[in-house]
């Protein structure tokens, strides 16, 4: 009935304007195709303003560190603070550990800093292995896009990069992400080999895990872990959230660079979810608030106590992931901004009929 009323309604404009049917659909087809290109045209160009204003770039903070003349220390500090300002002093007590930037002793104890053997040779092999950041700016850029799109009311972090000491990899704040490059100058740098640091801490210590690193640190900053019931189940589950996020925003990256893993190693949860997940539902430990437990589910390990020797630590966590994956894709009207604020791990885990 619809469609002759339609049809008929066609054949009255026909004849008012001397169309033939052929003609009248040449006709539509034209301007379907101007509407399809001018749709094109705003969201290209809506598109490209989003792309300009999430143009990221990392300032390279230890640049300008390194190149204070130390004779003459003192008059570099106040033009340090005034362009470095919050991360200034983040870097001082935090990274570092100099203390205030404004306590006399400070210029002395920075002095002691640049000129120390050690943090020279840190500074210089940075500089050889990163002569440029263009790739990580592009990387950063594209995984803050997919932020953007996903959270657009949420501010983007002014980025910095810096040596570290090789303390921590990625330091944040509610504004700052701060990558410390020492942290990342390949698994087989004969720094990480001094400092007697463990193969499975080196492994993830590569350029290509450097961005998904970050957006882990700022899912971190932006959700953080806040439950009353500080449970095996809903660490898992938490970490398995931050996992899923960084899948997010980073899609086209391999699970195994997200979740530091070999290749072997997911191969092997791939393979052992059911037995994996029969153990921890068997011997009662979803609901365990043993801190010790928890911690060699969930932290980084060579391998999971619990579990085969060949099995990757934080395997625990690679069945939050699919847990979490499980939940969003049974619930498909769930955002992603739902999902990172969503307290309840039972229900999570409920609601995704997980079936290793």
């Amino acid at each position: 009935m619809v469609f002759s009323v339609f049809f008929s309604k066609i054949k009255k404009i026909m004849c008012k304007s001397g169309l033939t049917v052929f003609s009248f659909l040449i006709l539509l087809t034209v301007l379907h195709s101007c509407k399809c290109r001018r749709e094109s045209t705003v969201t290209s160009i809506e598109a490209e303003k989003i792309k300009t204003e999430v143009k990221c770039k990392v300032q390279r903070f230890e640049k300008d560190l390194f190149a204070v003349n130390i004779d003459s220390v003192q008059k570099y500090v106040a033009p340090l603070r005034a362009k470095y300002g919050e991360f200034f002093d983040i870097f001082n007590y935090k990274i570092i550990m100099l203390g205030s930037s404004k306590d006399p002793q400070y210029p002395e104890r920075l002095k002691q800093f640049l000129t120390n053997k050690y943090m020279f040779d840190d500074f210089n092999r940075v500089m050889k292995v990163y002569p440029d950041l263009n790739d990580l700016n592009d990387q950063l850029s594209a995984a803050f896009l997919n932020y953007k799109e996903y959270f657009p009311e949420k501010r983007l972090p002014r980025i910095y990069s810096c040596i570290s000491g090789w303390n921590q990899s990625v330091v944040t704040s509610d504004t700052i992400l701060a990558i410390a490059l020492d942290k990342y100058l390949g698994r087989n740098c004969d720094f990480y080999s001094k400092l007697q640091t463990e193969h499975y801490m080196r492994y993830t210590m590569q350029r290509e895990y450097i961005v998904p690193d970050c957006m882990k640190a700022w899912g971190y900053t932006n959700y953080e872990f806040k439950d009353s019931a500080n449970c095996l189940l809903n660490n898992i589950l938490y970490e398995g959230k931050m996992v899923y996020f960084v899948k997010k925003m980073l899609p086209d990256v391999h699970d195994t660079i997200v979740l530091g893993f070999t290749p072997a190693q997911l191969k092997w949860c791939n393979n052992n979810s059911e037995q994996m997940w029969t153990y921890l539902v068997g011997n009662k430990l979803l609901f365990s608030t043993n801190n010790l437990t928890i911690r060699k589910l969930v932290y980084p390990a060579p391998f999971t106590s619990y579990f085969s020797q060949e099995s990757p630590g934080r395997a625990a966590v690679w069945l939050g992931y699919k847990i979490v994956s499980a939940y969003m894709k049974h619930n498909k009207d769930i955002t992603l901004p739902q999902l990172m604020q969503e307290p309840d791990y039972q229900k999570i885990l409920r609601m995704s009929n997980f079936k290793p």
